[in-house]
């Protein structure tokens, strides 16, 4: 029996009926909550959002069994293992909406509810069985990858039987497709295009839930950090903006020695790294497993010159100036502008008009404000420790 009343796009719950939210699902206490996130390929902002969520419920909910649902659960097992005493992860989602596009061709919506074969009925129960069904965030349902919208699909099917809250956090969901989360009982959005679509307030990328602001340390000479993707772009974008980053590098006059290129998807980042090496240290390319380590730190000392969106936010989290550099006109520009709004000082260009000199990049500004709306927004869906 369903205890949850389906609610519109957009609503979200009163911190009263936030409470019911978490406690009043009818299911088993061991019943786990469930996450579904694009992690595991990996690239560097899918993966970062994953380890906010798990982090947080280590922290506040430590003795519940926690299931991420994923593209690889190989590659992120290997990312997340330890963070979470009581993690595991699957791709039961995955699969089932694999099987729906390019197998049985089944509507996932029947693959869920009727299962059918061997293969991962398994964890498709345990979806069935979650209680609570939580989309994590990112720039992933909209028109940009159509596909998608059938992950949504599948978990409302998996709600329709278990009456587990649907949840959605840190959505960007321009350019917008038909897929808008209706339905869900709670959504949050991170850019003003999304909200105004939606009709709702607007809120901040799950990269932002950390337990406090980060310290910000600007002791060294500055340091110069780039990072040109190749996918995921415009047509002929890709030519203007490692020219753009040419010019812009030679009117910073940050030396070779100190500037390093940091990768944030293997692969789809290294193209640029070879038309820029030249611009680079000897040593200063840094893969996505050593950034992901910890290998170099984002610093308020660095300047930055990306195309992507989670190296924008983690780095000006940190203090640290840069240009922004926008790969996909209704896309990319939207996510960077959002993070501006939030006062992230940095510019943002499509690789045309004047470049920057050091002097003309601004400070970020206190990301405090984005940081605890994020972390009331995980309290009132999972309460804390």
């Amino acid at each position: 029996m369903r205890l949850f009343r389906r609610r519109s796009s957009g609503s979200s719950f009163s911190p009263a009926e936030s409470a019911t939210l978490r406690t009043s699902f009818s299911g088993p206490v061991e019943a786990p909550f469930y996450l579904v996130s694009m992690a595991g390929y990996p690239n560097f902002g899918d993966e970062l959002i994953a380890r906010r969520w798990i982090e947080h419920l280590a922290i506040h909910r430590p003795d519940e069994e926690v299931w991420l649902d994923c593209r690889f659960p190989g590659t992120a097992s290997a990312l997340f293992g330890g963070l979470h005493p009581r993690l595991r992860v699957t791709d039961a989602v995955f699969r089932a909406v694999e099987d729906s596009l390019r197998g049985s061709r089944r509507p996932v919506e029947d693959i869920v509810a009727h299962l059918g074969t061997p293969l991962y009925d398994a964890p498709l129960l345990a979806l069935r069985e979650a209680r609570s069904l939580h989309l994590l965030g990112g720039g992933f349902v909209n028109a940009v990858w159509p596909e998608n919208a059938h992950l949504v699909r599948a978990m409302r099917a998996a709600a329709e039987i278990s009456g587990a809250p649907l949840l959605a956090t840190g959505q960007g969901l321009a350019p917008f497709g038909e897929e808008q989360l209706t339905g869900f009982d709670h959504v949050g959005v991170r850019d003003a295009a999304s909200a105004e679509k939606l009709g709702i307030s607007s809120g901040v990328d799950d990269a932002y839930l950390v337990e406090q602001a980060p310290e910000r340390v600007d002791d060294q000479e500055p340091e110069l950090v780039l990072c040109v993707q190749s996918d995921a772009l415009d047509e002929g974008s890709f030519e203007r903006l490692v020219a753009h980053v040419r010019e812009t590098v030679a009117s910073l006059g940050i030396p070779r020695e100190r500037t390093r290129y940091v990768e944030a998807l293997p692969g789809g980042d290294h193209a640029g790294f070879e038309r820029l090496k030249d611009l680079v240290a000897e040593d200063g390319f840094v893969p996505f497993t050593s950034f992901w380590r910890g290998e170099l730190a984002p610093a308020a000392h660095q300047v930055w010159i990306t195309t992507r969106f989670h190296h924008h936010l983690v780095a000006s989290l940190h203090g640290a100036r840069g240009m922004a550099l926008s790969a996909r006109s209704g896309y990319y520009d939207v996510k960077h502008g959002s993070l501006v709004e939030l006062g992230s000082g940095w510019r943002v260009s499509d690789g045309t008009g004047e470049v920057p000199t050091l002097a003309d990049l601004e400070r970020p500004g206190s990301f405090e404000d984005a940081i605890t709306r994020k972390r009331r927004e995980a309290e009132m869906l999972y309460g804390t420790s």
